[in-house]
């Protein structure tokens, strides 16, 4: 798109087939201090601009070869923020019209008048340098905007991030459980073949997936025997509360999505909701067995770790009743993959 420095420079073609009109009309262009050079066909316009353009085409409608209205379109498709002005008989109003519809600015009437021909020009010029400035204007707004979203965005995942560790800290026995299961989530996500948006929201709900764990108690949350029924109830919250804490401050339906719905069951068992299959959210059928793996494989106060291949086996056996079964299937192939290449190099 031309510079408001390129525009600055007045410049006018001129697109006039008869010659001694062409040349009024040059000469007035120039005394009048536009740059100005002149072209006696619509072909040869064309690629007087693909050379150079410039701020103001004066075009004559009828001319040989494709003609005015031709030229006319041509520009504005090409160049929209070229100004057009139009010359035209007298009794050719239906031209002038066409040639408006294609999108020139203005246009005056033959035989030429040289204060007509000058006010085109200025009012064209002036018209001209207003959008240009209102579009200048528009962008350095929109870089603006683009500048606070970013600061904005930093600043609220820099919350979310302590909001993370602060809930973590709650339960030592949980610390650095968001962060694992977002970096098995995103790493299952990519074998899937998800693309780079989907990619991020993944990122950002397996991160928080547990964030509404803030709403239940210590006492609950610390418990090494079973639970109640009531304590299982209000431990259940907490995917909703997770989605309605961050509600306000996440727009993306998939993410808040992904939240709620990481404790369904592929067979309808699971809560808040009772989905089952396909009607369970994408980012939640990735995220619930990466969540699943790292409570598995993490130690509790009541229990140690289960061994990788232990808790594969668990995988697989919740596949198709607790886990999407293609989902396992990758997850699974991920450690097989990475034990054939820690395989390969003790070699």
């Amino acid at each position: 798109m031309p510079s408001a420095d390129h525009f600055a420079a007045l410049s006018v073609t001129v697109v006039e087939d008869e010659p001694t009109a062409q040349d009024v009309l040059v000469r007035a262009a120039r005394m009048w201090d536009y740059e100005c050079r002149a072209a006696s066909t619509a072909e040869q316009a064309l690629e007087l601009l693909e050379q150079q353009p410039t701020a103001i085409v004066v075009t004559d409608i009828k001319m040989p070869g494709r003609g005015g209205i031709w030229l006319v379109r041509e520009i504005r498709r090409r160049w929209p923020d070229v100004a057009i002005i139009v010359l035209t008989a007298g009794h050719d109003p239906e031209a002038a019209a066409a040639c408006l519809d294609a999108g020139a600015d203005h246009y005056f009437l033959k035989p030429i008048k040289l204060d007509e021909f000058r006010h085109a020009l200025e009012t064209t010029r002036r018209s001209h340098f207003d959008r240009l400035e209102k579009e200048l204007h528009r962008r350095r707004l929109e870089r603006a905007v683009y500048r606070q979203t970013r600061k904005v965005r930093r600043t609220f995942l820099s919350a979310i991030d302590s909001l993370v560790r602060a809930m973590e800290e709650r339960d030592p026995c949980t610390a650095g459980h968001a962060m694992r299961v977002r970096d098995h989530a995103v790493r299952l996500g990519l074998a899937l073949g998800l693309q780079r948006p989907q990619l991020r929201q993944l990122d950002l709900a397996a991160k928080l997936h547990d964030v509404g764990k803030v709403g239940v108690p210590e006492a609950i949350l610390h418990k090494q025997g079973p639970l109640t029924p009531e304590e299982d109830r209000i431990v259940r919250e907490h995917p909703l509360i997770g989605e309605r804490v961050l509600r306000p401050i996440i727009r993306s339906r998939a993410v808040l999505a992904g939240i709620r719905s990481h404790h369904e069951r592929i067979d309808g068992g699971g809560y808040p909701d009772g989905l089952a299959g396909n009607a369970i959210p994408l980012l939640a059928r990735i995220i619930t067995i990466a969540d699943c793996y790292d409570a598995l494989t993490t130690a509790r106060a009541y229990r140690e770790p289960a061994p990788t291949a232990e808790a594969l086996d668990h995988l697989r056996a919740g596949a198709g009743t607790q886990f999407e079964p293609a989902f396992v299937e990758a997850f699974v192939d991920l450690f097989d993959k990475s034990a054939r290449v820690a395989l390969v190099g003790t070699m």
